[in-house]
């Protein structure tokens, strides 16, 4: 299939800076189809965890049965993304709370990320993507026509997310969650395989002082300015 029309928009950054969020935006605002890759490896858990019954003992059976999964995705501002494995549609089943627990366990093995990684790849042959993770830009597509590393200070992602829990009716402790975002960040820096990563050709935006809109008008920018060129060295 030609990929000459189409444009792959990878981008990074720590929990909590604002990436999903904005790629949904950017993507309904200019017409890319945007890929929820955690989505990819939450339905990988739900696989598993149905096909073993929750027993991760079995976990020897996993590089054949991944020949078993066919797993589909698509998004619209409507709907949101919408998850499908074998004909089922899993995008509410893998939101549970037994997936969040168990979804590092399969995310951190490599046969699982080089799985889902392929996937990914036969995807940008199909539609022009953006899609936004901790290492898209530096191991997913390395050869991105975009790559973007979103980032915020830890302030500003607490505040961020203490924000995201009061909306839910939750109150939590700030500083608790400040501690979390830090691990969190450590942990996703400090990975055996998929480690948070700032490419040198990456396009660094810190959103720290940023709204949400001026973000997304930012990033619109920066790939009309990519298509605009891509049309005048064809000319």
């Amino acid at each position: 299939m030609d990929k000459q029309n189409k444009i792959t928009v990878a981008v990074d950054g720590p929990a909590g800076s604002g990436k999903s969020s904005v790629c949904k935006k950017v993507a309904s605002g200019i017409g890319l189809n945007y890929i929820d890759s955690g989505a990819i490896y939450r339905a990988i858990t739900w696989f598993f965890l149905e096909k073993w019954g929750g027993d991760l003992t079995k976990s020897h059976d996993l590089i054949k049965s991944l020949d078993d999964i066919t797993i589909e995705q698509k998004y619209s501002q409507d709907k949101g993304s919408v998850t499908v494995v074998n004909s089922k549609d899993v995008s509410l089943l893998i939101r549970e709370e037994r997936i969040t627990d168990k979804i590092g366990f399969f995310s951190d093995k490599i046969e699982v990320r080089n799985f889902v990684n392929s996937l990914l790849r036969k995807w940008t042959w199909e539609s022009s993507i953006i899609m936004d993770g901790r290492d898209i830009g530096s191991v997913v597509f390395p050869d991105a026509d975009i790559k973007i590393y979103l980032d915020a200070s830890v302030e500003i992602r607490t505040e961020r997310r203490v924000k995201e829990y009061l909306q839910m009716g939750k109150n939590v402790d700030e500083i608790i969650i400040k501690n979390q975002i830090i691990q969190r960040d450590y942990d996703d820096m400090n990975r055996e395989f998929g480690s948070l990563k700032r490419c040198d050709d990456a396009i660094y935006v810190d959103t720290s002082n940023m709204s949400f809109n001026d973000v997304v008008f930012k990033i619109e920018t920066i790939i009309k300015n990519y298509q605009m060129n891509m049309i005048k060295n064809r000319v």
